[in-house]
């Protein structure tokens, strides 16, 4: 039946883009974390380096403002480096699948099943019918 195909191809496309959504979400996370982490560990220590070479010329409070503007900046460089990219495949998949279930609601279940039982409705008449012919003919 149609709309039995199109169930199944609206289900692989569903599955696909899933796949594909989640594999781009993990690879995502797996960035952040890891920025994060260098984060933590590198600005510890670059902050403590930093802010003793900067406190000499400088003073305190110009050492501490120098060291909060170079987190800000890694910190977009970060946020812009973790941003989820278009997937073509995912998109594609998606529009598959919208395709096929806009199609499955144009079609009528009830209409499929009525052709089904006509054909074999025609079919077992015109069984019928050449089997009456070849009695006659003998």
């Amino acid at each position: 039946m149609r709309s039995l195909r199109l169930l199944g191809v609206a289900a692989e496309a569903e599955a696909l883009r899933l796949k594909r959504e989640a594999g781009a979400f993990a690879r995502s996370t797996i960035l952040q974390v890891a920025a994060g982490l260098f984060g933590l560990v590198a600005l510890g220590l670059l902050h403590a380096a930093a802010w003793i070479w900067l406190e000499q010329g400088q003073g305190p409070l110009w050492a501490t403002l120098w060291l909060a503007l170079a987190d800000l900046v890694v910190m977009g460089a970060l946020l812009l480096l973790s941003r989820r990219r278009y997937d073509p495949v995912a998109h594609e998949a998606l529009m598959l699948r919208r395709q096929s279930l806009a199609q499955l609601r144009a079609v009528s279940p009830m209409d499929e099943a009525l052709s089904l039982v006509r054909w074999r409705w025609a079919a077992e008449m015109g069984g019928l019918v050449m089997e009456q012919f070849l009695k006659r003919r003998r």
